[in-house]
């Protein structure tokens, strides 16, 4: 088990690393509503809902970028896509605050809308979402020019994260494959994935999955209840297989699991007080797992830092929350006081 001090030798060594993020890059806007306002439209006789304290923060791969920043790692570079629409306007604002370079990051003026998780919330809870960029095209030609802008910072990164979620995204299985013969040329480069449809042409990465995922990738029937153990590391290994990579298997409050050609290693679920709110924990274990890695980590102590890290973020309502070295610490030792 990680100490204090070897926690904090990890968070020293990620100061100096240099982190590629590329895929869907989406924002999620948070907003209050009020659905029982008494007040109808002059001009359509429809029912006006009230909105306020609108929120809006870095969601998919966005998320997996502040979560880098959050952890201390100092240079983190970015490849992919917004359109030329406000929320793109915002995606680059909220990028220049965290000091993100983005001269990879394209404007598109045609068949592409900023990706956006549109959360209106009611009395507490997350009513119906509305998504933005689920219609999104990008050319053959423009994918070409990302992957000449990702070549050329391959040569100098030291962990690249690549993630894939939207319905119509920069990654399908042919520019996935792509994408992998790429990654080829850069053997010392470590490279986490989380792909929800095309994870299996993406190999000798580290692909993230949660159980239902796990599931889905096998043709298996979506898990009733969280799977035991043995039922995961038995999975997991087939899917490790089929893919020729290690798997980050993410089992909620179980905690994490590991499995690559040579090891196993699991790490249990804390045991958190109160609501918690999951959304975003998967960007959360990806960024901590490819930094930890990125900075000497062993697969052990990465799974340890990651599970940390998530559980600080579970406990942020209604946001895609970060977790930093002190908040890390801190539950570190309220939980292995004793280290």
């Amino acid at each position: 088990m990680l100490s204090t001090n070897d926690i904090k030798a990890i968070f020293r060594r990620m100061a100096d690393l240099r982190v590629g993020v590329i895929g869907d890059f989406a924002l999620d806007l948070y907003a209050s509503v009020d659905t029982q306002t008494s007040e109808r439209s002059l001009e359509t006789g429809l029912d006006v809902f009230w909105a306020c304290r609108p929120q809006a923060s870095l969601g998919g791969a966005g998320n997996v970028v502040q979560n880098v920043v959050a952890l201390g790692v100092g240079q983190v570079r970015v490849v992919g896509c917004v359109g030329n629409d406000l929320f793109g306007r915002e995606m680059r604002h909220q990028f220049g605050q965290l000091g993100v370079d983005t001269r990879h990051l394209r404007t598109l003026t045609a068949d592409w809308d900023t990706c956006v998780y549109t959360k209106p919330m009611r009395g507490g809870a997350e009513a119906n979402r509305i998504d933005l960029g689920t219609h999104n095209h990008l050319s053959d030609e423009l994918f070409e020019e990302l992957m000449a802008g990702l070549e050329t910072n391959l040569t100098e990164l030291d962990v690249l994260i690549i993630n894939q979620q939207f319905p119509n995204p920069l990654l399908n299985e042919a520019r996935a494959a792509r994408l992998s013969d790429l990654l080829v040329r850069f053997p010392a480069v470590q490279c986490v994935a989380d792909m929800r449809q095309v994870g299996r042409r993406v190999p000798n990465t580290a692909l993230k999955v949660n159980t239902d995922e796990l599931a889905w990738l096998l043709h298996l029937d979506r898990p009733t209840a969280q799977p035991a153990l043995d039922w995961c590391i038995r999975q997991g290994q087939r899917l490790r297989q089929q893919r020729n990579g290690p798997l980050v298997i993410t089992r909620g409050e179980a905690g994490i699991l590991y499995v690559d050609d040579h090891e196993t290693q699991a790490v249990g679920g804390l045991p958190l007080p109160g609501e918690l709110d999951t959304v975003g924990a998967g960007d959360t274990v990806v960024a901590a797992f490819g930094a930890c890695r990125g900075a000497g980590a062993t697969p052990a102590q990465a799974l340890e830092v990651a599970n940390l890290a998530a559980a600080v973020t579970v406990q942020k309502q209604h946001q895609t929350g970060t977790a930093n070295l002190a908040e890390i610490l801190s539950l570190h030792t309220t939980y292995f006081p004793h280290d």
